[in-house]
């Protein structure tokens, strides 16, 4: 971006992004359906889009208790392990296994929490179910996971999901949208969110709701209501 008058940076426009890394854990419905989005964004546009990880299990954890990487499996932290692995293989089969385990749950109030409900969704990819246990015994997968969580909680001071990062450099986090916008909405949206990433002073924009908003949220977090084992923060 060029600087414009009174050197402030041009408005960020859509062709001006060449990547997005996207920041989830899979236990948060907000993140799915950002997640839902940006798909939909990334189809008719160029930039490179990469999903990473953030441990919400970390961010909220209590006084006393155990690091989720501590425990032989953790909810949000395991799963996202195994979408390391997976990754590894192909960043194409770890964004399904994302989609799918979050379609189990934010879609159809499934759980997805044990390592034979995460055995599934491997299988649904079409790998062997025994990588379950292997990213059970995987350092490299926790210690990759980690990092992401760390990098991001430390290069851009961030704290929850979902969180984008534009260009390697720009930080927003959000959007925060059920259901996700499809098709020309969606494209809307990006603009959008381009151009509150284009005014570094602004630091937050927020709707409040009334009551039918809040009944409409109900509605929509129904199904990871019913899916759920933990409890939210």
């Amino acid at each position: 971006m060029k600087g414009g008058k009174h050197g402030q940076k041009a408005r960020l426009r859509r062709e001006d992004v060449t990547s997005v890394d996207f920041f989830y854990d899979p236990l948060c419905p907000f993140a799915f359906a950002a997640s839902l989005w940006i798909r939909e964004v990334a189809r008719s546009s160029s930039f490179e889009l990469d999903f990473r990880f953030f441990s919400l299990e970390e961010v909220n954890l209590e006084a006393g208790k155990r690091h989720p990487w501590e425990r032989d499996w953790s909810y949000g932290f395991s799963l996202m392990k195994l979408a390391w692995l997976i990754k590894q293989q192909d960043p194409a089969l770890a964004d399904r296994f994302y989609l799918e385990v979050g379609s189990a749950i934010h879609l159809h109030g499934e759980q997805i929490h044990t390592p034979e409900h995460a055995a599934h969704f491997v299988e649904a990819v079409g790998l062997d179910r025994s990588l379950v246990q292997k990213s059970m015994r995987s350092k490299k997968a926790e210690d990759a996971v980690r990092a992401d969580h760390v990098f991001l909680v430390e290069r851009f001071g961030g704290f929850g999901v979902p969180t984008l990062v534009l260009n390697d450099s720009i930080p927003v986090f959000g959007p925060v949208v059920m259901p996700a916008p499809t098709k020309n909405q969606a494209v809307e949206l990006f603009d959008t969110v381009l151009a509150f990433a284009s005014m570094p002073n602004l630091l937050e924009l927020k709707r409040p709701r009334d009551k039918q908003a809040n009944v409409d949220l109900a509605r929509e977090l129904a199904p990871y209501l019913k899916g759920r084992v933990w409890r939210s923060v």
